[in-house]
C-alpha cells in the first residue's frame, strides 16, 4: 500500500485533485479552511493500492494553528511514502515557501502545479526543467478540475514511492555559514543518548532547523518520546543573530524567500496579464467601505428569495407525498394488525420519515447557493466585511460564515466552526450559531402566526429572525464581559482567494454530498426520537392523547413554564419536548394532540394505486412549474411570510383552528402565542445539532449549551410576556 500525503496552502485544490484521481467526494471549495482535519481516499492504479491523505491547508510547519498541528504531526509520525505538494501555479511566490519548508522533512516529494489551464490563459510560461532543477524536485503541470496531467502525476507517484528515498540538498536554501552550524548541531545530537534515532525520527534537518527556531513543541515531543532534554544550542543562535544583526527566525525565513525568488527568476516568464486584476476590480465594489455591506445584504435577500420561492412547492409536494400517498398505502398494508402497530407504522415511521425529508428541498436549494458562494470566492469576502462587527462580541469575521449557515441549518453551522482559528472562537461561535433561526422553525412560525396574527404573520415571522440575532449578540457580549469562552477580538488575517467560475459538476457534487450527510444524520436520529415521542403520546391508553405519558409530562411542566405565559394548556407546555427532538415536529405534535375535524366525515373518492401514482407525477410536475415561476417572479414578499391561512388549514386538516383553541377567548392570546414562538426559537437545538456539538467539543460543552439554551428562552419569553401584558 502506497501512502500519499497531499499538502499545500489553503485553497490550492488538494481535495479537488484527490477527488479527480480517486473518484472520492471530499469536500472542496474556493475558500481557505475547507479541509480542517485529516481525510483519506483509496484507489488502485495499475495494480498498486494507494491511500490518499488530504491534510489541512497550511502556510508553515509551526504549531500555531490546529491545521498546522494536524499536518505536522502526521508528517513526523505517520511516515508517508510520498508528499504531493499541491501549489497554485498562478501564484508561485506564495506557494513555494511551503515547498521549501517541506524539503526539510526529507520525504520523497512531487510538486503538482495546479490550475495549469488558468496559468496558460494568462500567457505565463514555466521552464519546467529549470524549475525542477532549481528545487531538486519532480514537478507536474496539472488541472484538477479539467483532469489534465493526472495520469502523469499518478505514474510519478508510483515510480517515486518505489525508489530509494533521496536526500535533499539544503545548500541551495541556506548560506554556507548556516549550513556549517546545521552540521555542528547534527554532530552534537549524535553524541547524546539515542541521538541517531532522534535525528531519524524527527527528520534530521527538520529537527535541527526547529531547534534553531526555538520550537518548544519539538523539544517537548523529543522529551516525551525519548526522555531526553535536547540542548537549545543558544550559542549557535547568538552566532547567527550577531552575524546578520537579525533574529534567527527572520534570517532563516529571508534565506528561504531568496531561494524561492531565485527559482522563480530562473524558470518563470510572465505576460502583462494578471489573474488578480479582475478580482481587484470586483473587490473595489464588493469590499467598498460604504457599499460592501449593503450589497451583501441585498444579495442575501435575492438569494434567500431564490431558496424559499424555489423550494416551497417541492416542500409541499414531499409533505403531500408522505401524508397522502405513502401513508395511505402503508395504512392499507398494516390493515388488520393491532391498533398500536397500525398507528406506529403510519403516525410513527411514515410521519417520522416524512418529517425529515419534507425539508430536504429547502436544504438542497440552500446548499446549492452556499456552494456557489464558496466556490466563487465570495464567502471569505463576507467574513472580511463582518470582521469589525464580529470583533465587538469577541470574535472575528470568519465566525460570521457559520452564523449565515445557521439560518439554513444548525448542523452544518457547527461543522463550519472548524475553519476558525482557535478553540475559543470555535466554542463561542458554536454557542451563538443555534440562535440563528433555522429553516426547521418555519413551520412552527407558520402555524402560530397564521392562527393568531392573520395578515400580520409576515411581520411577526420577520421579527423572530431579528430576535434571534439580537439574543446572539447580547450573549456574545456577556461571554466577552465575563471572559467565558471569550474569543479573539483582534483583527484577523483573512485570505481572499481569486474569484473563480465554479463548474456545474462541482456545485452539484458538493450540494448532493451535503444533502446525503443531512439525510443520513437526520433520518436515523430524528426518526428514532419521533417513534419514542409517538409512543409517549399513544400509551398507556391506546391513543387517548389526553391520558398519555406526554400529557402527564405537560401537566408537570405547566406550573414551571407559567411565567412565560404560553403554558396555560398542557399541550403548549408539552410541545417543548418534541421541539428539542426537531423543531418541525411541533406542528405534527399539535395536529396529533389537539382536537381537529375528522377527515372521516368527508367522503373520499376511491382511487387505485396507479391513479394515485399518476396523480403524484402530475403534482411533481406542478411543483417544478411552481418552483420555476416562484424563482423568476422574484417575490420577496414571501421571503419572511407565513403561508396563508386557507392553504395551511387545507394542508393541516384544521390544525390552525385547533391551535386557536389553545387560548380561546383570551385577551392575551397573541402575546402568549408570540412568547411560545420565541421560546421555540431560542430553546435547545435539535438532537442532531446536540450530537454534532458533542462530537466537536465534548459532552461537557454540550451540556453547557443545553443549560444556556434552556435558561435564555425561559428568561426571554418571560420578559416578553410579563412586560407585554402591561400594555394590554
Amino acid at each position: 500500500m502506497i501512502k500519499v500525503a497531499f499538502i499545500g496552502n489553503p485553497n490550492v485544490g488538494k481535495s479537488a485533485l484527490i477527488n479527480a484521481v480517486s473518484g472520492s467526494k471530499l469536500k472542496i471549495g474556493n475558500w481557505p479552511g475547507v479541509t480542517i482535519e485529516k481525510k483519506e481516499a483509496f484507489t488502485n492504479y495499475k495494480g498498486e493500492d494507494i491511500t490518499f491523505v488530504d491534510l489541512p491547508g497550511i502556510y508553515s510547519l509551526n504549531p500555531y494553528s490546529n491545521e498546522e498541528i494536524v499536518t505536522r504531526d502526521y508528517l513526523i509520525d505517520e511516515n508517508p511514502d510520498v508528499i504531493v505538494n499541491v501549489i497554485d501555479s498562478t501564484n508561485l511566490e506564495r506557494n513555494l515557501y511551503l515547498t521549501n519548508l517541506l524539503k526539510d522533512l526529507n520525504i520523497p516529494m512531487i510538486v503538482a502545479l495546479n490550475f495549469n489551464d488558468e496559468f496558460k490563459k494568462l500567457g505565463y510560461n514555466l521552464d519546467l526543467e529549470s524549475f525542477q532543477r532549481s528545487l531538486n524536485l519532480n514537478a507536474v503541470e496539472i488541472s484538477a478540475t479539467k483532469k489534465q496531467g493526472l495520469d502523469k502525476l499518478m505514474d510519478l507517484i508510483v515510480e517515486i514511492a518505489k525508489k530509494e528515498k533521496q536526500n535533499y540538498n539544503l545548500k541551495n536554501v541556506f548560506s554556507g555559514d548556516i549550513e556549517q552550524i546545521i552540521c555542528k548541531i547534527r554532530g552534537s545530537i549524535l553524541a547524546i543518548k539515542d541521538g541517531e534515532q532522534i535525528l531519524k525520527d524527527f527528520r534530521n534537518e527538520f529537527l535541527i532547523v526547529k531547534i534553531l527556531e526555538s520550537d518548544e513543541c519539538i523539544f517537548n515531543k523529543v522529551k516525551y518520546k525519548f526522555n531526553v532534554d535536547l540542548p537549545h544550542f543558544n550559542e549557535f543562535k547568538e552566532e547567527i543573530s550577531n552575524s546578520y544583526k537579525k533574529d534567527v527566525n527572520q534570517v532563516l525565513a529571508e534565506q528561504r524567500y531568496i531561494s524561492v525568488d531565485n527559482t522563480i527568476k530562473s524558470s518563470l516568464t510572465r505576460s502583462s496579464k494578471n489573474r488578480m486584476d479582475f478580482t481587484r476590480k470586483v473587490d473595489k465594489i464588493l469590499l467598498n467601505r460604504f457599499l460592501g455591506l449593503p450589497i451583501f445584504f441585498i444579495l442575501m435577500i435575492v438569494l434567500m428569495s431564490f431558496v424559499f420561492n424555489g423550494s416551497t412547492p417541492f416542500i409541499d409536494f414531499v409533505d403531500g407525498f408522505f401524508g397522502d400517498f405513502v401513508s395511505k398505502y402503508v395504512g392499507e398494508l398494516v390493515e388488520g394488525t393491532p391498533n398500536w402497530v397500525s398507528a406506529l407504522a403510519t403516525d410513527g415511521i411514515v410521519a417520522g420519515i416524512g418529517g425529515v425529508l419534507t425539508f430536504v428541498p429547502l436544504m438542497l436549494f440552500l446548499f446549492f447557493i452556499l456552494t456557489i458562494l464558496e466556490e466563487s470566492g465570495y464567502m471569505n469576502r463576507v467574513a472580511f466585511l463582518m470582521d469589525r462587527i464580529m470583533r465587538g462580541i469577541g470574535l472575528n469575521g470568519k465566525a460570521f460564515v457559520p452564523m449565515i449557515i445557521g439560518f439554513g441549518c444548525s448542523v452544518p453551522a457547527i461543522f463550519a466552526t472548524r475553519a476558525l482559528d482557535n478553540e475559543k472562537n470555535r466554542k463561542v461561535t458554536a454557542m451563538l450559531a443555534p440562535f440563528m433561526s433555522c429553516g426547521a422553525r418555519l413551520p412552527v412560525y407558520g402555524l402560530f402566526s397564521v392562527a393568531f396574527f392573520g395578515k400580520q404573520a409576515g411581520i411577526i415571522v420577520a421579527s423572530l429572525y431579528f430576535v434571534g440575532i439580537v439574543v446572539a449578540i447580547i450573549l456574545g457580549l456577556i461571554l466577552k464581559k465575563l471572559n467565558i469562552y471569550a474569543g479573539d477580538e483582534k483583527a484577523t488575517i483573512i485570505e481572499l482567494p481569486p474569484y473563480r467560475m465554479p463548474t456545474l459538476k462541482i456545485i452539484l457534487n458538493t450540494t448532493f454530498r451535503r444533502i446525503g450527510l443531512y439525510i443520513k444524520k437526520a433520518s436515523t436520529v430524528i426518526l428514532g426520537v419521533l417513534i419514542i415521542l409517538w409512543a409517549l403520546s399513544y400509551f398507556p391508553n391506546n391513543g387517548d392523547t389526553k391520558k398519555s405519558f406526554m400529557a402527564d409530562f405537560g401537566h408537570i411542566l405547566q406550573p414551571i413554564l407559567a411565567p412565560t405565559g404560553f403554558a396555560t394548556s398542557w399541550e403548549a407546555a408539552a410541545a417543548v419536548v418534541p421541539s428539542i427532538a426537531a423543531k418541525e415536529v411541533v406542528v405534527g405534535f399539535m395536529a396529533q394532540v389537539l382536537p381537529t375535524k375528522s377527515d372521516e366525515e368527508e367522503g373520499e373518492e376511491k382511487t387505485t394505486f396507479i391513479q394515485d401514482l399518476k396523480n403524484q407525477g402530475s403534482l411533481f410536475i406542478d411543483a417544478c412549474k411552481a418552483s420555476f415561476l416562484g424563482i423568476i417572479s422574484f417575490n420577496l414578499h414571501d421571503l419572511f411570510s407565513a403561508p396563508d391561512e386557507e392553504a395551511l388549514n387545507e394542508e393541516a386538516s384544521g390544525v390552525v383552528e385547533a391551535t386557536k383553541m389553545l387560548y380561546k377567548n383570551d385577551p392575551l392570546a397573541k402575546l402568549r402565542a408570540y412568547s411560545f414562538m420565541v421560546f421555540i426559537l431560542l430553546v435547545v437545538p435539535c438532537i442532531v445539532t446536540l450530537a454534532v456539538i458533542k462530537q466537536e467539543f465534548g459532552i461537557k460543552f454540550m451540556f453547557r449549551v443545553i443549560v444556556v439554551m434552556t435558561i435564555i428562552p425561559y428568561i426571554a419569553s418571560t420578559l416578553i410576556f410579563q412586560i407585554g401584558k402591561l400594555f394590554y
